[in-house]
């Protein structure tokens, strides 16, 4: 009887474990988006449709370097601080990556994927842009049309809360996708 006390006890932590782990990460990503700080990112070419990634529009943000703060020796696959800020055209700008926290305003913590002098390239984690199954082929079409060199009318929208950046929406021509896609739809037809 005892040890089946103790069964159902270590049974039911281990379900508790397994439940509030994907749980936090729900709750992370949701408070980032409800409570954190808006940015834009601009987004630029990207390579082919790859048809064995899955129902999602694969995103390139133009922003995807900066330098190493004075002082700073940075490695690759070192998670760095990349303060923010905003350019004249209200775009997010990396400013210089710190293996540090910033003492005020908004950062995303970011892994260096490789540097060469003071230059950082980074791992940005807003890289993919999900969609329902049906509209994320229209999505990706309207999206590789509005992000070629001599055409790119495509950001996204992002919030940053404690080092961490969610997706909030793509736009294209200032428009959310879905919202341009139908002003699309309606011009044709």
């Amino acid at each position: 009887m005892q040890m089946t006390i103790k069964a159902i006890w270590a049974f039911l932590l281990v379900a508790a474990v397994q439940l509030a782990v994907p749980g936090y990460m729900i709750y992370e990503q949701e408070t980032t988006l409800r409570m954190g700080s808006p940015y834009r990112f601009k987004t630029a070419p990207i390579d082919p449709y790859d048809p064995f990634r899955g129902r999602y529009v694969q995103l390139r943000i133009e922003a995807s370097s900066t330098r190493a703060a004075e002082g700073e020796q940075i490695r690759p696959g070192d998670w760095v601080y990349v303060p923010l800020a905003t350019d004249e055209d209200g775009f997010a700008q990396l400013l210089p990556a710190s293996l540090t926290p910033p003492a005020q305003g908004d950062y995303l913590l970011l892994k260096a994927r490789y540097a060469s002098g003071s230059a950082v390239h980074l791992v940005l984690p807003f890289d993919r842009y999900y969609a329902e199954e049906t509209v994320a082929p229209e999505i990706e079409a309207a999206y590789n049309r509005n992000s070629r060199r001599e055409q790119r009318n495509a950001f996204i929208a992002v919030r940053v809360r404690a080092g961490k950046g969610v997706i909030e929406e793509l736009f294209i021509d200032n428009l959310p996708v879905r919202e341009y896609l139908q002003r699309q739809a309606a011009a044709a037809g």
